[in-house]
């Protein structure tokens, strides 16, 4: 939805159809990674915006960033007010494949919180 793609600007294109076209994207692809038997055997889709909103009157930044874990171990219909962040997804992503944390993944909170079970 961002309105530019490898230093491509959409700009012809208006809000509503970047988010339109994103959708579409989503209502192709989250399908058939569900339909794989790496998803149906504990994987995990994670949507997450990249960058916080800066019109709630501050510059954008790293959060709060809306993110969706799809999982058959998420729990359902679970929210909560734990400040994840891009480091958050690193940090989970990297226990789960058992590799050392880079950067800010080292300090950040991982997502198990979402899970039903987790690595």
């Amino acid at each position: 939805m961002h309105g530019e793609t490898l230093s491509v600007s959409c700009s012809v294109l208006n809000d509503g159809q970047l988010v339109t076209n994103a959708d579409n994207w989503l209502k192709d692809l989250v399908p058939k990674i569900q339909a794989s038997a790496a998803y149906q055997q504990g994987g995990v889709i994670f949507i997450l915006w990249d960058e916080g909103d800066e019109s709630i009157g501050r510059p954008a930044s790293d959060g709060p960033i809306g993110l969706i874990a799809l999982s058959p171990y998420a729990k359902q219909g679970y929210s909560n007010s734990v400040a994840y962040t891009h480091s958050s997804t690193l940090r989970t992503v990297q226990t789960i494949f058992g590799v050392p944390l880079l950067r800010d993944a080292q300090n950040a909170t991982d997502l198990r919180d979402l899970f039903t079970q987790f690595p």
